[in-house]
């Protein structure tokens, strides 16, 4: 069934006269005229720039038709729009009747965490919505570390030094029936009529909840927006209910009891969270001079950049509440940079953004809806740039408007230009129909003796039902957030603007202090909330630095984060020689003569002879292989075979640059068609020769034909010394489509297949779409068979006694999911493999997802300010009672280094802070294809890895083009917004005929 006759369904439903003509909603269009009375019944219009037509017209009416909320007399310049919007449960119908008390639609109770969106709370307060009383179930902090050097070190965060010491009231507020558009609600509760009930001073969190510092008892009124905003009275129709009923005091003092375990978490420390969190957000919110984005608080007037492409990042302000360690309640202060349209007409921004459009009159040209059956339909480009711009709020700049200031939302292009759409013609006088039929350019012309520039332009059709506009006189408003994804011109401008040092960031941090101004909040003030403006200073730990152990030496880089490979042997090289490899250059710009090559392939076998791979004296298959890329590795690969009598061990393709589309087309068909393991490295790189170059690509290489790069060595001081039972460490994550784009989720699991958590092998699947979850069915399917064989490679036949569960990507919200779904998944994955199967199982959560910074003064700080590798923070501003902590394992070679925060869920083995931490820290030296420590521990940096190359495994035509990140170009949006799981294709197969499953093909 179309759109339009599901909405005329729903107004039959409701009792309403269906038309005799269809419309955009499915309304037949009484005679009339932009400037004839109106009434019920009739044709109308509902505000400026509104294109109505008669009986008989073959395109969507542009004007309320028979059903609709009629227009009093007067015409359209007299009066505003109505409140309600097109997707509102108002339109077409007089409003319902307000729910009574009682009803489940106007009492439902409010789901606590629901309200604290805002505040950063520990993973147990996810779960008082079922049980208030319990203590959490997450793994308890059981220490400090005690290990390495104690450093003061300056964070990113703010005391609260004072709760509120006056009684606070609480409400519930309800308007209309409780089910209203959150427009209509703001509309409501900004009315002269609430504020003359309760006064300025009420805290409303936009929902159903309000603070007072007075007791107003039950209040029942009646809000009339067409009264409120000036326009005559609509039958009521804008008339909504506003009740505000008390329903406790607050003590908000009952969140220090709580920090200091002298009360259970209860409704009552959740609604005082509730409370405060408000509190510390009114007095920004009020300020028009701000713009307020979830946490994040800009300044209008504030530091941005242009991005190119129509788009500008604005630099401002985050600001969140945290419950943390050593009994405080903190306020966390960061950086934040965000994406707006830039503010011009809607057309410079078209032709900014869209390559296609050379200049305006190529937005006709290019826009011209495609002739289907005699009926006009939307083309595909139509679509994506109605798909980009559709919310995006505009103004109607034009002489004579009678609404200058009036902000609409885009909602689609109409498929009718100025001189297509055709209306009624009402004499200016009398305002009643003339008969004559006019199209939207002879209005403006006649009416405001404007004569549009562009005519040929598709109109603009806003979210307020009947309202449209030429596309020129469009103007985009300040302020209107960007959410799509960036190209990477932009993405490049983004990173230069973002990018800055510790102490430029630290710099901005404390403007934006300026900004929120607590000392002089009235809000802050009136309530008594104070807050110290003085960073906390944390006493952090600079862990001790593991040796790097390899083939001929031990490395010992200290606090420095980095090394290099100058006369290093590999811990091990590859298990079998390499004798039957290939290298294939892809014909381009550059041409490098034979010699080069050849010269190439000996220094290549050369370099990792010198670090400790084993190549036969023979040389590899060189040629010229095909443009097509599907074509090219199917040569290489049956030329190397025919060589040497035996399936290729590795393919090496040289190409001329960066294209990402072609290195996923090189994956897939050398994982999946052949089973080969595969190289890729740039010509221009070839040509210069450069030894570090060949050494960087061959730690890779390495681990695709078995190798390991290094082994850590942790320090004599380290709480960790080795594993003491056989171990195995799962890495988990799951990565998601591009704004944009239809691809799958993509889920990968790596298992290290070593005894020191070294090497790791991957499994990947797509996972529904948008679904954080691992599902069920991919866990049995990916990790058995990485059981099965490592029992019997690495556990002699056995399973393991410890596993690690190292999970990436997942929210604190998410943290019990993980627990009660993934979990349980892994250990019956596993006692299918091993029915004797008793071991023990550690959880850990690692996210990068969050606003902490250190800033060290002097000790602790390396050449740019920042934390130096090692760097420990588990006080201030880590969980109450959890088991967390942040830790800085590499070094930043730009910007402000940011820790990763670890969470330990569950933790069977039980570990002491030195053991889990330092061990945490001291495997993220033996990163396989790296010269430097990491951000992230390998067994979930791995995983990610193996998640996004999965995309090269999708089982898509090459054809089709890039399905999403570089290269992709963003899809018409399909009929329903989210592909339903069914969907989802699995992905191709790994081609296992040389065992490439259990080798490191991913990195």
């Amino acid at each position: 069934m179309s759109a339009a006759r599901k909405r005329g369904a729903g107004r039959a439903a409701r009792g309403q006269q269906p038309a005799e003509t269809a419309s955009r909603r499915g309304d037949r269009l009484q005679p009339g005229g932009f400037d004839g009375p109106a009434s019920r019944g009739s044709a109308s219009q509902s505000g400026p720039g509104v294109a109505g037509r008669g009986a008989g017209s073959t395109v969507p009416s542009t004007v309320s038709g028979a059903g609709s909320p009629g227009v009093p007399a007067g015409g359209f310049e007299s009066q505003a729009p109505t409140a309600s919007s097109r997707r509102s449960s108002q339109s077409g119908g007089p409003a319902p009747a307000a729910a009574p008390l009682g009803d489940p639609a106007r009492d439902r109770p409010t789901r606590f965490t629901d309200g604290m969106r805002n505040v950063d709370l520990p993973p147990s307060f996810y779960n008082i919505d079922q049980l208030y009383s319990l203590p959490t179930e997450f793994a308890k902090r059981p220490g400090f570390n005690s290990t390495g050097q104690a450093v003061p070190m300056n964070v990113n965060a703010f005391k609260v030094v004072q709760y509120p010491t006056v009684k606070i009231y609480q409400y519930d507020v309800v308007i209309g029936t409780g089910a209203e558009k959150r427009i209509v609600n703001r509309k409501v509760w900004e009315s002269k009529a609430r504020k003359e009930k309760t006064g300025p001073q009420i805290i409303w969190d936009g929902s159903r909840l309000a603070w007072s510092l007075k007791d107003y008892g039950e209040i029942r009124t009646m809000v009339d927006l067409d009264s409120e905003e000036g326009r005559p009275n609509a039958n009521g129709k804008n008339s909504f209910r506003l009740h505000i009923k008390p329903t406790r005091q607050l003590n908000p003092s009952i969140i220090q009891a709580f920090l200091d375990r002298r009360v259970q978490m209860s409704k009552d420390v959740a609604e005082a969270i509730i409370f405060m969190d408000h509190l510390l957000r009114e007095g920004p919110s009020q300020n028009r001079q701000f713009l307020t984005v979830k946490r994040s608080l800009f300044k209008r007037q504030g530091e941005r950049k242009d991005l190119g492409g129509a788009i500008e990042v604005w630099r401002g302000i985050y600001q969140s509440m945290r419950l943390a360690e050593g009994h405080k309640l903190i306020i966390n202060l960061d950086v934040a940079n965000t994406c707006f349209w830039r503010p011009q007409s809607l057309t410079s921004a078209m032709v900014t953004k869209w390559r296609e459009f050379t200049d305006i009159n190529q937005i006709g040209l290019k826009m011209a809806p495609a002739q289907t059956n005699g009926s006009r339909q939307p083309n595909n480009l139509q679509k994506v740039v109605q798909g980009a711009l559709k919310g995006v709020g505009v103004m109607a700049v034009y002489k004579g408007n009678p609404f200058p200031n009036k902000e609409w939302k885009i909602w689609r292009f109409s498929v009718n230009n100025a001189n297509q759409e055709m209306l009624d013609w009402k004499d200016p006088t009398t305002k009643q129909p003339t008969g004559e039929r006019v199209s939207v350019a002879q209005y403006f012309r006649r009416k405001y003796n404007i004569t549009l520039q562009h005519p040929n332009l598709l109109l603009v059709e806003m979210t307020k039902k009947g309202v449209m506009y030429p596309m020129e006189f469009l103007q985009i408003i300040e302020g209107q957030r960007y959410s799509s994804k960036l190209d990477e011109f932009q993405t490049a401008n983004m990173i230069k603007f973002a990018v800055s040092r510790p102490r430029v960031r630290l710099d901005a941090i404390n403007e934006g202090k300026k900004w929120l101004n607590w000392d002089g909040d009235t809000y802050l003030q009136n309530y008594g909330l104070k807050i110290n403006n003085q960073q906390i200073k944390t006493q952090a730990r600079i862990l001790p630095a593991p040796g790097i152990k390899f083939g001929n030496r031990t490395e010992q880089p200290g606090t420095r984060g980095r090394w290099d490979l100058k006369g290093k042997r590999f811990l091990t090289g590859n298990p079998q020689e390499l004798v039957s490899w290939g290298v294939g250059m892809i014909p381009g710009r550059n041409k490098p003569d034979k010699a080069q090559i050849d010269n190439f392939v000996l220094d290549f076998a050369k370099a990792y002879r010198n670090h400790g791979g084993t190549v036969a004296n023979e040389p590899p298959v060189v040629m010229a292989v095909s443009p097509d890329v599907g074509m090219a590795v199917a040569d290489l690969h049956q030329a190397t075979g025919n060589k040497f009598k035996r399936r290729p061990q590795l393919l090496i393709f040289l190409v001329q640059d960066k294209q990402s589309f072609n290195y996923l087309r090189i994956k897939k068909s050398c994982d999946c068609r052949f089973g080969v393991v595969s190289q890729v490295m740039q010509i221009q790189q070839v040509m210069k020769g450069n030894a570090q170059y060949y050494s960087n690509v061959l730690m890779k290489v390495n681990a695709k034909l078995g190798g390991t790069t290094s082994q850590v060595l942790p320090a004599p001081t380290s709480g960790f010394k080795s594993f003491t039972a056989p171990t195995m460490i799962i890495g988990a994550d799951v990565s998601h489509a591009s704004p944009g784009s239809q691809q799958a989720s993509m889920a990968a699991i790596t298992v290290s297949f070593d005894r020191f958590g070294g090497r790791y092998a991957a499994s990947c699947q797509t996972n529904g779409h948008r679904v954080e979850m691992i599902s069920d069915a991919n866990w049995v399917n990916m990790l058995k068979p990485l059981i099965r064989q490592w029992m019997s490679t690495v556990g002699g036949g056995r399973a393991p006694v410890n596993i690690y569960y190292m999970r990436d990507g997942v929210s604190e919200g998410q943290f019990e999911h993980v627990l009660q779904q993934e979990v349980p998944q892994i250990k019956s994955v596993i006692k299918d493999c091993a029915p004797d199967f008793n071991g023990k199982v550690t959880v850990i959560v690692a996210s990068k997802r969050h606003h902490v910074r250190a800033f060290p003064e002097s000790a602790g700080a390396d050449n740019n300010g920042n934390p130096v590798p090692g760097t420990l923070i588990e006080r201030d501003v880590t969980t109450p009672n959890e088991f967390d902590f942040y830790l800085y394992s590499h070094i930043a070679l730009q910007g402000t280094s940011r820790p990763v925060h670890y969470s330990i869920l569950h933790d069977e083995i039980g570990h002491k802070p030195e053991q889990i931490q330092n061990m945490i820290y001291e495997h993220c030296y033996q990163y396989m294809r790296s010269t430097t420590s990491v951000s992230l521990h390998p067994a979930v940096y791995y995983a990610h890895l193996a998640s996004n190359r999965a995309k090269a495994h999708e089982d898509i035509p090459a054809s089709a083009g890039p399905q999403g990140g570089a290269g992709f170009k963003q899809k018409p949006p399909s009929r329903s917004s989210e592909p339903s799981e069914s969907e989802v294709k699995p992905l191709m197969p790994l081609f296992n005929v040389n065992g490439i499953m259990w080798s490191m093909w991913y990195i």
